[in-house]
């Protein structure tokens, strides 16, 4: 049995990618669709006991709207982190489904697959992709992760604190809250502050 994990949060492509996987007639492979990566870990763990099991992530970068890249950004930045600490995970490829050129403020170590392809091109990708999943994966899962006065600024801002509220919990001064965000904004990916509001109640690993 071979397994994509698919974090898309287009229903066009969730589909799209059934059907691809089931035009190029290959049987036993399962398409899982996620929403966090921790259901990526947890799949991945029951299953580990189980010989020739294989395993390939996607995350759909194909669409531009704001609302829909910063929950991918956030979705790889916490799989980024897991990736770093458990390493049964790093025998998984991750495959990122959209245009590199376009996207140069995402920088994780996983492969990029460009959507333009025609729908032969991407069935053999997909294909050799559980055939010989070790060929994507790239060395190393290297990155700067967030300091802990950043992860915690960035989390108590998901939950709604205001910018003075952290700065009284956290018994800094305002702006010291503000750094620690921008650095945080910088780190992850995000474009500006405005992105916060659309992973409010999230968390930052």
């Amino acid at each position: 049995m071979k397994q994509i994990f698919l974090m898309s949060q287009c229903q066009y492509t969730r589909l799209g990618l059934f059907k691809l996987i089931e035009s190029a007639g290959v049987h036993a492979v399962q398409v899982i669709s996620v929403e966090a990566p921790e259901q990526i870990v947890s799949h991945i763990l029951s299953d580990r006991h189980l010989p020739g099991k294989q395993s390939a992530i996607v995350v759909d970068l194909s669409c531009h709207e704001a609302p829909v890249m910063v929950k991918a950004l956030w979705f790889l930045w916490n799989l980024s982190v897991l990736y770093s600490e458990h390493h049964e995970l790093r025998g998984t490829p991750c495959i990122l489904f959209g245009c590199q050129q376009t996207l140069d403020n995402i920088r994780h170590p996983f492969v990029w697959i460009s959507p333009s392809q025609g729908l032969r091109q991407l069935q053999n990708i997909f294909l050799r992709i559980l055939v010989h999943p070790s060929r994507y994966i790239k060395g190393g899962h290297r990155y700067t992760r967030l300091s802990v006065n950043e992860r915690r600024v960035m989390n108590y801002l998901l939950g709604g604190d205001t910018v003075s509220d952290i700065a009284k919990r956290m018994r800094i001064h305002y702006r010291n809250v503000c750094y620690y965000r921008q650095r945080a904004i910088f780190k992850t990916g995000l474009r500006n502050r405005n992105d916060i509001a659309w992973i409010m109640n999230r968390t930052f690993l």
